[in-house]
């Protein structure tokens, strides 16, 4: 079956939807990382799961068509995203966001090259690991926080689950309710020992617990409806391409929002983790590799 061919408006309108969504993310990230001094790293995972979960059930009205074999289908992504987040955001209260999008972005990426195995594979796989030691190089006396990037490189491991995850489901589900009822199931997982608190907390504080609303619609809600619409005008290159810029998204929101200026060192790092994103990207597919289908990013 042939592409529909969509005209440059409406490409440029993906394109839009695509960056569109990668700002919202990580500003919503940098705007959970302000919230952490009240409900903690672990609350705000809750907080964000909970809400994004009720959003996005309502949106595409998952409990249709709801049964225990679908639950049993989604529950591993469901397990695997709330793992993502999970770690993702305690990795956030110990290091700069920049610097933790770029090194959850290496799940993905090591992922990629295990299931491609192309010769061009040792050209990104070497920038990647180059990228990694520039973030990861202490630059003063300060030591960089083990812990931290120990939680970061668990996001990846998660990251890369996630999208094993989607694969399995893809074509099973529509997106948008496997989306959804995977975060129904990440939200359940987390909901004694990350929400209840959290809400408890919410409760004498209502406009912080407001602002985990916003931060729930932009980390989880607005990137992925906007993802959505976007994949049906581009190709998934196209949106690989696109999506491999997400690391400098985060540079820019922590260094606007959260005042996390990161040194030119970091700043190379960085640079390196995206080129070997986009040459991944780039380079001719090979006949064993597979696109997976639904989200990419992370929720």
């Amino acid at each position: 079956m042939s592409r529909p061919i969509f005209s440059v408006k409406e490409r440029l309108s993906a394109l839009l939807q695509v960056v569109g969504g990668m700002l919202f993310l990580q500003f919503g990230s940098s705007y959970a990382k302000m919230l952490f001094p009240t409900f903690g790293a672990a609350g705000m995972v809750g907080l964000r799961t909970f809400f994004a979960a009720i959003m996005l059930m309502l949106f595409f009205r998952s409990w249709h068509n709801l049964s225990r074999r679908v639950l049993l289908l989604v529950l591993p992504y469901g397990l695997s995203l709330a793992a993502m987040n999970y770690f993702f955001y305690l990795s956030l209260g110990r290091l700069p966001l920049g610097t933790t999008v770029a090194l959850e972005f290496t799940g993905p990426l090591v992922l990629s090259f295990i299931h491609t195995r192309r010769w061009s594979d040792v050209v990104w796989t070497s920038l990647t690991v180059l990228g990694l030691v520039l973030l990861l190089r202490p630059e003063s006396a300060v030591r960089p926080d083990l812990i931290g990037i120990l939680f970061a490189l668990l996001a990846a491991v998660c990251w890369a689950l996630y999208i094993i995850f989607a694969r399995n489901i893809a074509g099973k589900l529509p997106s948008g309710q496997a989306c959804s009822l995977g975060m129904l199931c990440g939200g359940a997982a987390v909901f004694v020992p990350c929400t209840v608190p959290a809400l408890w907390v919410g409760v004498h504080a209502p406009l912080l617990l407001a602002l985990s609303v916003v931060v729930a619609l932009c980390s989880s809600a607005l990137p992925y409806t906007l993802e959505m619409s976007a994949m049906q005008k581009l190709s998934a290159r196209e949106f690989g391409v696109l999506c491999s810029l997400e690391p400098v998204s985060a540079a820019l929101a922590g260094a606007i929002l959260l005042h996390e200026i990161p040194s030119l060192l970091r700043l190379c790092g960085i640079f390196c983790v995206v080129l070997a994103s986009l040459g991944t990207v780039l380079m001719p597919q090979g006949s064993n590799t597979t696109v997976p289908d639904g989200p990419t990013l992370p929720e």
